[in-house]
């Protein structure tokens, strides 16, 4: 693994953290929601000995700040492409990250070399009821219990099991158990700060034309499933890889086995 350094981005009224790992090309990691930049160790680790591998903190994650007003997560990465002075890289998201990435290919598609979409989100697909009732009751519970009572009870509910790594995958369940027991992680911002690029994305990834792959798990739920078949049928030439025995985060339970399905595709772009 290269040298890393990490640092403050400020950007009118919010500061980002982001973390710069290794020489070479840069790739940008977006992580999704309930986690932070933490989340992709195992790829800092490998990626790092190819590329300038580079991490932020979404903002209202980890150790950027909450959002206070509306705002675009596209145009924060927009402003970290610019103060790094990126010129062109290739992004991989996972779930919200890979909404991120998708509005800022649309937006800014000359910033961007490759795509990387992991179990991906995007804007413009309902998601089912059964998450917002969910997500409702988590954040009833939040303010009426306290952290520590809501957090417990989302980790034990059946219905977001597809989040957590199995027991029998202890060091990875710690992983990803640790970002979401961040308390600001885990719905301490009001999400409608968090303004779409419009039109929605559902509609116009046909308009994408770099170079996509798009990494699914078979034991995700079938909706996150059926958002990223949806993606690669509509992205002209795009790839699809999927992890077995994996649920939403197949980097953290199949990292080796991610990162080369990663490094090959790289190679051949």
């Amino acid at each position: 693994m290269g040298i890393s350094k990490s640092n403050f981005l400020k950007i009118n009224n919010a500061s980002l953290f982001y973390s710069m790992t290794g020489e070479g090309e840069p790739l940008v990691l977006i992580h999704g929601n309930f986690n932070d930049s933490r989340i992709w160790e195992y790829q800092i680790e490998s990626l790092s000995n190819y590329y300038n591998v580079i991490c932020y903190d979404l903002r209202g994650y980890g150790q950027s700040d909450s959002p206070v007003s509306s705002f675009s997560h596209f145009e924060d990465l927009k402003a970290l492409f610019e103060s790094l002075e990126i010129q062109k890289g290739t992004i991989i998201g996972s779930s919200l990250g890979g909404s991120v990435a998708i509005d800022f290919a649309l937006q800014y598609p000359e910033f961007v070399k490759a795509l990387i979409l992991v179990t991906p989100s995007i804007n413009g697909c309902r998601y089912p009821l059964r998450v917002t009732f969910e997500a409702i009751k988590s954040m009833s519970l939040l303010k009426s219990k306290g952290f520590e009572i809501a957090i417990q009870k989302f980790i034990c509910n059946p219905y977001w099991e597809y989040l957590f790594p199995p027991q029998h995958r202890q060091e990875a369940r710690e992983k990803v158990l640790r970002t979401i027991r961040t308390q600001k992680n885990f719905y301490s911002w009001d999400f409608k700060l968090a303004v779409p690029r419009k039109p929605y994305a559902n509609k116009l990834l046909s308009k994408i034309h770099v170079p996509t792959l798009i990494i699914l798990s078979d034991l995700d739920k079938a909706f996150n499933i059926k958002v990223g078949e949806h993606v690669h049928k509509s992205i002209e030439n795009s790839k699809k890889s999927i992890l077995s025995d994996c649920g939403h985060l197949p980097f953290i339970e199949k990292p080796d086995e991610f990162n080369t399905v990663v490094l090959d595709f790289l190679k051949e772009n």
